[in-house]
C-alpha cells in the first residue's frame, strides 16, 4: 500500500507526464462551457435581437406547419420582381425568396417542442420559449464547432495549443453573443470547421499518396451546405476550388469533382427560386445594393429598384467605404481577441510540418475572399450583430496560427533572455515565464467577456429598443388571419404576432393601393410604427428620409378623419403606435 508520500509524488508525475494535465484541460473546458452557456442563455438573453432572426424564424415555423419555406413578411420589391416576371402577387409573394433554406429549416427542427407546448407570449413571460429554444439550438452548434476545432489543432499542431486554441475561443464573448442571436453563423461556424478538418485529412493523404478524393468529396458537399446556409460563403468557396486545382494529383479532378458536388447541392434551390419568382436569386439577389443610393430598406420598400444618377464610380465607391470600415473596426469583428490578428506575422515563420506550412496561405486567401465578399454586399449591423459577419468564422483558426506564432518566437527570442544564471533551473524558470505568458493572452482576451459577468447587466428583460414582443403578439388576437399589417418591422409582426405584415412602401399611396384592391390576398388593416422609423431617426431624416411620406403618421399628425385608419393605439410603449381601420382593442 502506497504512503501519501507516494501517492503525491505519483500525482506530480502523473501532472508532468501530462496525463492528469491533459484530463484536467478537459474537464476545465467541460465545465466552463457548461458555466457560460448557462450565463448566457439565462443572464445575457432577452429573446431574437436581430431582424434576419426574426425572419428566418418565422419561415421556420411555416415549415412547421407543413407550408414549405412560406413566409409572412412581403416586401415591396418582392411584389415589383414578381409582376415584371408575370407572377400571380396573391400568391407567390408569401413563399419565401429572400432567406437562405437551412436557418429557417434549423430554426423548425428547435423549435418543435415549444410550438407544439404553446410558444406565445402572455402574462409575466416576457421572453418567448421558441425564441430561447433557437438561441439554445445556436449554442449547441457553438459547441460542437469547438470539438472539431480541437481536431483540426491535432492536425496543425499539437494537442496543448489544441486545448489553448478551444479555451480562447470559448472565452470569446463575440461567439456567444452570436450564439445567442439566432443567426446561423454558428451553424457555419461548425460547416467550416467540418470542411477544414476533411480538407487536412485530403492533404495527408496526398502527402501520403493516399486516396483523398473522398475527403474531397466531403468538401465539396460540406460548401454546398454552406451555401445554402448562407450565399456570401460562395466567396470562401472560390480560393478552397483553386487551391485544390493545383495542390491535387491529377490537376483539375479534385477541383471539379468538389464543384460538381457543390453544384449538385446548390442548384436545386436556386431552381426553386426561378420557379417561384422568375428569378434564380431570389429577391435576395438585391441585398448587394444596401448602400448604392438607398440602403436596404430604402431598395426592399420600393416597387422597383432605383439607381437614379449611379455610375461605376459610386459602385466602387460604396466597396472601398465597406472596406476601410471593416479594417478600421477589425479588433472588434474578430472580438477583441488581439491574439487572432497576430496570424498575419506567422507568414514569416517557417513550420515544419508542410500541411501547416501549406494551408496558412489557403486560411489566408479564404479570409481575403469573405473580406471582399462582405465588402461588396456590407455589413448592415444591428445592435452590434450583422447577418453578414464572416470575420467570427476565422477566429478560432487565426487563434491556432497567432498562438503558435506567439509561442515559438517567446521560446526562441524572448524567454530566455530573461532568465539569469543564478537563478537555478533555468527550464523550470522558463516554463513559469511561458505559463505567465498564456495566462496573460487568457486574461486579455477574456475582457469582453469578464465585463459581461460582473458589469455589462441588460437595462431592459426584452430587446427594447426598438422590439416590444409582448405587446405585438397581442395583435394575434386582434387581427384576423387573411388580414394584413403594415410595419417599418414587418419581420416582428410576423413572428412575434404571427401575422402577415407588409413593410411599408415607400409612398404611402401605394400601400392604400394594395389594401383597396387587395392585392396581396388581403386588407391592410393596420399600420405599425416603433423606433425605427421614429425615435431612432432626427428631423432631417423625418422631412427627407426614407419615411418622409409617413411623417405625419410618425410624429401622431395626420388628420384620422381623412385617412382609412381611423383608431390610434399607443402599444405599451410611448415610442410604438398601431393606427387601424376600427377599434380592435374591444373585446379582446
Amino acid at each position: 500500500m502506497p504512503t501519501v508520500e507516494e501517492q503525491i509524488q505519483q500525482t506530480v508525475v502523473s501532472l508532468e507526464a501530462g496525463e492528469l494535465a491533459k484530463w484536467l484541460w478537459r474537464a476545465v473546458l467541460v465545465v466552463a462551457a457548461l458555466a457560460l452557456s448557462a450565463f448566457y442563455l439565462t443572464s445575457q438573453f432577452r429573446g431574437l435581437p436581430i431582424a434576419q432572426a426574426m425572419d428566418e424564424a418565422q419561415v421556420g415555423r411555416e415549415i412547421l406547419r407543413g407550408h414549405g419555406w412560406a413566409t409572412e413578411v412581403a416586401r415591396p420589391l418582392a411584389i415589383g420582381q414578381l409582376r415584371s416576371n408575370g407572377e400571380d402577387v396573391k400568391t407567390a409573394i408569401w413563399r419565401d425568396t429572400y432567406n437562405a433554406p437551412i436557418p429557417p429549416l434549423l430554426d423548425a427542427a428547435a423549435m418543435d417542442v415549444p410550438y407544439t407546448q404553446g410558444w406565445r407570449l402572455g402574462g409575466s413571460v416576457l421572453v418567448a420559449p421558441a425564441d430561447r429554444a433557437i438561441a439554445m439550438m445556436g449554442v449547441i452548434f457553438f459547441l460542437a464547432s469547438l470539438w472539431v476545432l480541437y481536431l483540426i489543432a491535432l492536425e496543425l499542431f499539437d494537442q496543448r495549443l489544441a486545448y489553448m486554441a478551444v479555451g480562447l475561443t470559448l472565452i470569446c464573448d463575440m461567439m456567444w453573443r452570436y450564439a445567442i442571436s439566432g443567426l446561423p453563423q454558428m451553424f457555419l461556424l461548425l460547416l467550416l470547421h467540418l470542411n477544414v478538418y476533411a480538407l487536412l485529412r485530403a492533404m495527408r493523404a496526398r502527402y501520403l499518396n493516399q486516396p483523398c478524393l473522398p475527403w474531397l468529396a466531403a468538401v465539396g458537399l460540406g460548401f454546398g451546405l454552406m451555401a445554402l446556409t448562407h450565399a456570401l460563403s460562395i466567396f470562401i468557396f472560390i480560393p478552397v476550388l483553386v487551391f485544390s486545382g493545383f495542390f491535387f494529383r491529377p490537376r483539375g479532378l479534385a477541383a471539379g469533382l468538389m464543384l460538381l458536388l457543390f453544384l449538385a447541392v446548390y442548384t436545386p434551390w436556386l431552381i426553386r427560386n426561378y420557379h417561384v419568382c422568375g428569378d434564380f436569386r431570389g429577391v435576395a439577389g438585391f441585398d448587394g445594393l444596401d448602400g448604392i443610393v438607398h440602403s436596404e430598406s430604402g431598395h426592399m420598400r420600393r416597387f422597383d429598384v432605383d439607381l437614379a444618377g449611379a455610375s461605376g464610380n459610386y459602385f466602387a465607391e460604396n466597396i472601398r467605404r465597406n472596406l476601410v470600415g471593416q479594417i478600421n473596426l477589425l479588433i472588434e469583428y474578430v472580438g477583441w481577441c488581439f491574439i487572432a490578428p497576430v496570424a498575419l506575422v506567422s507568414v514569416l515563420h517557417a513550420f515544419r510540418r508542410p500541411q501547416t506550412a501549406t494551408f496558412r496561405w489557403l486560411l489566408f486567401a479564404m479570409w481575403a475572399s469573405a473580406i471582399c465578399g462582405m465588402s461588396i454586399f456590407g455589413m448592415k449591423e444591428e445592435r452590434g450583430l450583422a447577418a453578414n459577419q464572416f470575420y467570427l468564422l476565422f477566429v478560432p483558426l487565426l487563434i491556432c496560427y497567432g498562438m503558435a506564432y506567439v509561442l515559438v518566437q517567446w521560446d526562441r527570442r524572448i524567454g530566455l533572455s530573461f532568465i539569469l544564471p543564478q537563478w537555478g533551473d533555468r527550464s523550470r524558470v522558463h516554463n513559469f515565464l511561458r505559463t505567465s505568458l498564456i495566462v496573460a493572452v487568457f486574461a486579455v482576451c477574456g475582457l469582453p467577456l469578464l465585463s459581461g459577468l460582473f458589469l455589462n447587466k441588460p437595462s431592459w428583460p426584452i430587446e427594447w429598443p426598438p422590439y416590444s414582443p409582448p405587446y405585438i403578439s397581442v395583435m394575434n388576437k386582434w387581427f384576423a388571419p387573411n388580414e394584413i399589417i403594415g410595419s417599418d418591422m414587418p419581420w416582428a409582426i410576423a413572428w412575434y404576432a404571427d401575422r402577415r405584415s407588409l413593410w411599408l412602401p415607400y409612398d404611402s399611396k401605394d400601400l392604400i393601393d394594395l389594401s383597396d384592391y387587395q392585392r396581396l390576398g388581403g386588407p391592410v388593416a393596420g399600420i405599425y410604427f416603433t423606433p425605427i422609423s421614429g425615435t431612432q431617426n432626427t428631423l432631417g431624416d423625418l422631412v427627407d428620409g426614407e419615411y418622409r411620406h409617413w411623417a405625419t403618421y410618425i410624429v401622431r399628425t395626420v388628420d384620422l378623419s381623412r385617412s382609412p385608419y381611423h383608431y390610434k393605439l399607443i402599444m405599451g410603449m410611448p415610442d410604438c403606435v398601431l393606427y387601424t381601420d376600427r377599434n380592435r382593442k374591444i373585446g379582446d
